[in-house]
């Protein structure tokens, strides 16, 4: 069986569920990540986060390799024409089954069905989506009017009695899949990007073993007065981990998961700073 990972968002292999059940299920795993500078435009991407993004994309083809799932970088002029790319992917290299991990904004929303739409009406081709970016299906987590939460307090309330721990259960160890005829194609393919920025990238090392060693280090260090020092310029109180978060780079799930384990796993007692950590990745959802 052949499974075709689609990335987007979540430039990781810890904790990437639709990585983890191809790698569970299939003896050939593929990637891709479609590009469009044209979407970046769209989005009034910063030219810095073009190339965080970039680099990091780079930095998991490597990690993809150990284990001989090659990533495969395709051109686009836009979400549109998604449909058809992943279908002529799949028609080309004999997929079976194709998953990749939900994004919530309208347009990405719609693309994905798009998506749906076409690939399912090739002959037995299995379509399987998961959510990496929450804990929470959006839209799970409800008042008792069946409504979307307008005060944080009240949610995180209702987040903390529905939420139980096997919810966590993110530990996977790769092992090698058989090896492709598809070789990666990153290092050949024009991004037709140009840095103009001036950000010191330094302060955001690549890769999503950075970001992990960068959140035990605020683990190790700042966590504890996080709740006093967060607000203050000054201090370098916070993790410095959004820009991974919002690449994808680490998960919300590790970063709960760790912080729990230095608070005896408990969600509102306990350490201070550790609890109004945990909060602010609550907060997210």
């Amino acid at each position: 069986m052949k499974t075709l990972v689609w990335l987007r968002n979540d430039l990781r292999m810890d904790d990437n569920p639709a990585l983890r059940e191809a790698c569970k299920l299939s003896e050939e795993v593929h990637s891709i990540y479609i590009y469009s500078k044209n979407q970046n435009n769209k989005h009034n991407d910063a030219n810095c986060k073009i190339d965080f993004f970039i680099e990091n994309l780079k930095d998991l083809t490597k990690s993809l390799s150990k284990v001989n799932i090659p990533l495969t970088v395709i051109n686009s002029d836009g979400f549109n024409d998604n449909p058809e790319i992943i279908k002529q992917y799949i028609e080309l290299n004999s997929i079976d089954k194709i998953f990749w991990n939900n994004q919530f904004g309208e347009d990405e929303i719609k693309r994905d069905e798009s998506v749906k739409d076409l690939i399912q009406n090739l002959n037995n081709i299995e379509i399987k989506t998961f959510d990496e970016q929450v804990v929470f299906e959006p839209g799970s987590i409800l008042t008792g009017e069946g409504k979307p939460y307008s005060v944080f307090t009240p949610f995180k309330r209702k987040w903390i009695e529905n939420f139980t721990l096997d919810m966590l259960d993110i530990e996977f160890k790769y092992t090698e899949k058989q090896s492709t005829k598809i070789k990666s194609n990153i290092n050949e393919f024009d991004f037709d990007f140009h840095k103009t920025h001036s950000v010191d990238m330094s302060l955001w090392p690549i890769g999503e073993h950075e970001a992990q060693m960068r959140l035990h280090s605020y683990l190790d260090k700042n966590i504890f007065k996080y709740a006093q020092d967060r607000n203050d310029p000054i201090i370098d109180g916070t993790s410095r981990l959004s820009a991974y978060l919002a690449s994808g780079i680490i998960s919300p799930k590790r970063c709960i998961l760790e912080a729990l384990k230095l608070n005896n796993f408990e969600l509102d007692s306990g350490e201070k700073g550790i609890v109004k950590w945990i909060d602010e990745i609550i907060w997210r959802e």
